[in-house]
């Protein structure tokens, strides 16, 4: 009898069941609509590395107008064909979304980070939120490589413009730039490079921004100078071109060593490493680069502001000297207000003489805003807060004015 009882409700769940699938069986499929029609959708279009950008000459070349006025006719710059190397990186405008660039105006920013200084070979951070991306210019380039044909995928030149594989492929031989110059108008060549690898990645008291290693380049990597322009890395492993990856931003992207080198511990007995990494703080405004853009104002908590390069080494098809942008301007993001429990005294109302003393000379001065020809923000490449010497650098605007005066001038700049 029990298991008459218990057969009973098996059998109907069984009869439930066979009559759902059979009623699934019978519902139409659901059919996928079509999307909706995006004008704006485009196609992709792959070109090869040449059909981007390329090294070489032209007839003749452009600055912005208010450069040549006040820079080059005053003497305080040489001609823009003079800045510029023997043969600059030239971008194509066809691959260009927008076309040829429009001289002028100012890119604002809002970034959480703050920088701690411009030496980033010795592990400073510049903030983050696209402040190093202005700055920084490494051997070579990936950025570019979604508009890559698949067949000729590879890193693009940069600093290196050109490099071929020994036949054994234990060796790669890398031909710098030629001509090109920081932003104090001092001659980019191999003693910057073997200055970053020597005394940097070699150099187990520094741990460069980025990550870079001795065994990012592989294990028992050498690298020497041929001459002013031509370095050789000798490898252990055959043609491993995986290097090359790695030698673009983030990993291989040198400093000055006309400007580094008298601080470096190595050079000076007088600075420990820790002196070294911090002798190029944040409010360094005369910090010599071969990015698009180069610090010239900072203030804490505040604003940080780029200006263009007057010695880039970056040109468009049409001879414009790049950056477009005169400024790019990076508002710091408060941080999160910590709120603690109020004491006895602050639940009352009450706050004796000392805490309000000390409530006022703990507070932060209030934000102001970039005002035209403010002198808070109207920073000069050729006066600086800090002990460490270096060349004047270059023009100087402050957002809407015309640039300040400088003894020297300095650089510009290009997409990434």
């Amino acid at each position: 009898m029990p298991k008459h009882v218990h057969a009973i409700p098996v059998a109907a769940l069984l009869v439930s069941v066979s009559g759902a699938a059979a009623l699934a069986q019978m519902v139409t499929p659901t059919v996928v609509p079509d999307p909706p029609k995006f004008e704006a959708r485009g196609e992709i279009n792959f070109v090869g590395p040449t059909d981007i950008y390329a090294f070489g000459t032209l007839a003749a070349y452009h600055e912005p107008a208010w450069v040549t006025e006040e820079f080059v006719n005053t003497g305080k710059l040489p001609p823009v064909a003079e800045r510029l190397p023997k043969e600059p990186l030239i971008f194509k405008t066809a691959t260009m979304k927008d076309g040829t660039g429009v001289y002028g105006d100012v890119m604002r920013h809002v970034i959480g980070g703050r920088p701690e200084g411009w030496n980033w070979i010795a592990g400073q951070n510049q903030g983050w939120g696209g402040v190093e991306y202005g700055m920084w210019e490494c051997l070579t380039r990936t950025g570019p490589l979604f508009e890559v044909r698949a067949d000729e995928l590879a890193p693009l030149p940069n600093l290196a413009k050109s490099w071929e594989w020994s036949e054994d492929g234990h060796q790669l031989t890398m031909h710098l730039i030629e001509g090109a110059k920081w932003s104090d108008g001092d001659p980019f060549d191999a003693d910057d490079v073997m200055f970053y690898w020597n005394d940097h990645l070699m150099d187990s008291n520094i741990a460069p921004q980025g990550g870079a290693t001795p065994d990012t380049f592989g294990v028992g990597t050498t690298l020497e100078a041929l001459d002013a322009y031509t370095i050789r890395f000798t490898f252990k492993d055959v043609r491993p071109e995986g290097v090359l990856y790695e030698m673009a931003f983030g990993k291989f992207c040198p400093l000055p060593s006309h400007v580094m080198k008298p601080q470096h511990p190595k050079y000076n007995a007088d600075n420990t490493y820790e002196e070294y990494k911090n002798a190029f703080p944040a409010d360094y405004k005369n910090f010599p680069g071969m990015g698009a853009w180069v610090p010239a104002a900072y203030r804490p908590d505040e604003i940080i502001v780029l200006r263009r390069n007057p010695y880039y080494w970056k040109v468009d098809d049409q001879g414009n000297q790049l950056p477009y942008l005169d400024e790019v301007q990076y508002k710091l993001r408060p941080g999160p207000t910590v709120r603690s429990r109020p004491s006895p005294a602050r639940a009352t109302g009450r706050t004796s003489k000392r805490r309000r003393t000390m409530s006022r000379r703990s507070a932060a001065p209030p934000n102001r805003p970039l005002r035209r020809g403010s002198n808070s923000v109207r920073a000069s490449w050729a006066t600086r807060s800090s002990s460490t010497t270096a060349r004047p650098a270059g023009a100087i605007r402050t957002s809407g004015s015309r640039p300040t005066a400088c003894s020297t001038a300095t650089s510009t700049s290009a997409r990434r």
